[in-house]
């Protein structure tokens, strides 16, 4: 990766051009693309073994329960565009990941014994404010770059999603296996929810980095 980036920055003419990270607002926009998405994959990816492992539903039961906050993730990321004309970047960002710590927050608090209306509220708090943040999160990315360089960012932009994706789902399952390792409790369920906290941490602390990230947002970045 050193030498690509390296070979890449010294070219005359690059298949990508890097510099553009220079830009503060690309840059800024683009770390907080990179959090969110690491948010939404990293979550997604403990919530459904966690209702099956920790809860013991069956696996046909948690696509169910799981539902009503895809449905909500769809609704919010359509209308967040509308929401965005009218907010702008800085106040819709900040507000999304607020919204999003609350549900992170829920889930890191459910236990075993949690009633199912608890984690569907939970999802959805959480669907409502990644979906908000990508907006404008998104939107600050391609109003930094003008000319032919926007075509390097939406290319930069697609691949360091898919690497940011794979990471978050490693360390997720890191976490996961270390969390279930320390757990002194017999009950299989128990060691299940002890690891998926550890995971639902890791979420809690991308939050927070994306809500840093959002106040450096300038004021006046939807223009």
């Amino acid at each position: 990766m050193y030498f690509i980036v390296h070979r890449q920055l010294n070219l005359k003419n690059p298949v990508l051009n890097l510099k553009i990270f220079s830009i503060t607002q690309f840059r800024t926009g683009a770390l907080l693309v990179m959090v969110d998405f690491e948010i939404i994959l990293s979550t997604m990816y403990l919530l459904p073994q966690f209702i099956q492992k920790g809860l013991s539903f069956a696996v046909a039961l948690t696509g169910i329960i799981m539902l009503p906050g895809g449905l909500i993730n769809a609704i919010t990321s359509t209308l967040a565009g509308r929401i965005y004309d009218s907010q702008g970047a800085k106040r819709l960002a900040v507000l999304s990941f607020i919204i999003a710590f609350i549900g992170a927050l829920m889930l890191a608090l459910a236990t075993p014994s949690t009633p199912v209306w608890y984690i569907i509220l939970s999802q959805i708090i959480l669907m409502i404010g990644c979906p908000l943040a990508m907006s404008p999160s998104q939107t600050y990315v391609l109003n930094a770059i003008q000319g032919p360089a926007s075509a390097d960012s939406s290319t930069i932009m697609n691949t360091l999603q898919q690497i940011v994706g794979a990471v978050a789902t490693a360390i997720a399952t890191i976490l996961l296996a270390m969390g279930q390792g320390m757990s002194k409790g017999g009950v299989r369920a128990v060691r299940f929810t002890n690891g998926a906290y550890y995971g639902f941490y890791f979420t809690l602390i991308l939050i927070v980095i994306g809500f840093l990230l959002s106040l450096t947002i300038k004021a006046d970045g939807n223009n």
